[in-house]
């Protein structure tokens, strides 16, 4: 009997036919416990998944991974989906992964609860770093999807509350693969721009999945970047988003998110006639209750001033008739009268007369001029 030797390729080429044309290995869920994960630099993930009683060696490929939101570690429990076929280079077979799944937790749960965590450790939800929404808010810059129902409730709001206020509409996609680098570009652009007091973020409501560019990260922390103070209102009033958690405040809609940032004018107005109304109303109350006392001041402040003219009258008659004892024009009266020379000089002696000389002599009643013979 002719003997039929092979080499070690040989062998493991044939083996891994074998595994790869086995149609139960082809496809296959396994449940198991992480370990020895290690995230290489190219993307791929190599880990071992193990029971109680055996192991088995995994790889799942960059292609794979990356359509995957939570991050793997050892000791975590997990289904993976895939096919068993063998390493040739080292005659090892091993688990092809193509899906994984936390064991008795969603995938998308886990990313949520895991990104949640790291964030808040880092202290983006911190109160103490949320700022206040300006109340009277001069221009409202709103991130939506410009074709959405959201962002047409968000408008009429803003206009039928305060129709002075500008609104600028930052259009993006907010659901999809792009969604979330196109929220982050946008708060970026608003940002840069300047113009807003206030940013609206949000959209309306959707599955976990329609609604998960606000729970990736990047937008977390433009949120937390962003200058100006943001609102986030995504979907209904029971979603959650990782957005809610980083932003200034979070609405539980959009149209909530409106109101809050658009000051109500009307409101304002009608507020401001029934405080108008009521200082009237109570001024009057206090006039008429002190009508005797202020009646009682004004007839004594009367009084006062009535004595104080009087008194100012006498004084100012007696200083008229001081006045009028010491004034030369009184003297005039009496035939005296005043000469000067032809510069206005007083004469007091004949002496200082020449003849031919003009003078002025001033009397009670006029000046006359004389000359000297």
């Amino acid at each position: 009997m002719a003997k039929t030797i092979f080499t070690p390729s040989q062998v493991n080429k044939y083996v891994k036919k074998a595994l790869d044309n086995d149609a139960l290995l082809a496809g296959l869920f396994i449940e198991g416990e992480i370990s020895n994960f290690n995230a290489h630099s190219s993307g791929h993930f190599y880990f071992t998944l193990k029971d109680a009683g055996a192991a088995i060696s995994s790889v799942m490929f960059a292609s794979h991974t990356e359509n995957i939101h939570f991050v793997p570690k050892s000791g975590m429990k997990v289904i993976a989906f895939g096919r068993i076929s063998m390493y040739e280079k080292t005659g090892q077979y091993q688990l092809y992964v193509e899906f994984l799944e936390p064991a008795g937790i969603g995938g998308l749960q886990l990313a949520f609860t895991q990104l949640k965590e790291k964030l808040e450790a880092e202290g983006l939800f911190a109160r103490e770093r949320k700022r206040e929404i300006p109340r009277f808010a001069r221009a409202i810059a709103v991130i939506t999807s410009p074709t959405g129902a959201a962002v047409q409730d968000v408008l009429r709001i803003i206009r039928e509350r305060n129709r002075a206020v500008k609104i600028i509409v930052a259009p993006a996609i907010v659901q999809g693969e792009h969604a979330a680098a196109d929220i982050v570009r946008a708060l970026g652009e608003v940002n840069e721009h300047g113009g807003a007091d206030v940013i609206i973020l949000g959209r309306g409501g959707g599955s976990v999945e329609d609604l998960w560019a606000f729970n990736e990260e990047s937008v977390a922390r433009a949120i937390a970047a962003s200058k100006i103070p943001v609102i986030s209102a995504v979907g209904h009033e029971t979603d959650y988003t990782i957005a809610d958690f980083t932003a200034d405040l979070r609405a539980p809609t959009p149209t909530a998110a409106a109101q809050i940032a658009a000051f109500d004018q009307n409101a304002a107005s009608a507020h401001l006639r029934d405080l108008q109304s009521d200082l009237t109303q109570a001024l009057c109350e206090k006039l008429r209750e002190n009508a005797d006392t202020a009646n009682f001041f004004l007839q004594n402040l009367t009084r006062a001033i009535n004595e104080r003219l009087a008194n100012e009258w006498k004084t100012l008659a007696h200083r008229e008739a001081l006045l009028e004892k010491i004034s030369p024009y009184a003297v005039f009266k009496r035939g005296f009268a005043l000469v000067r020379d032809e510069k206005s000089a007083p004469v007091t002696s004949v002496k200082a007369l020449a003849p031919g000389q003009t003078i002025k002599i001033t009397f009670a009643d006029g000046t006359a001029t004389a000359k000297i013979n």
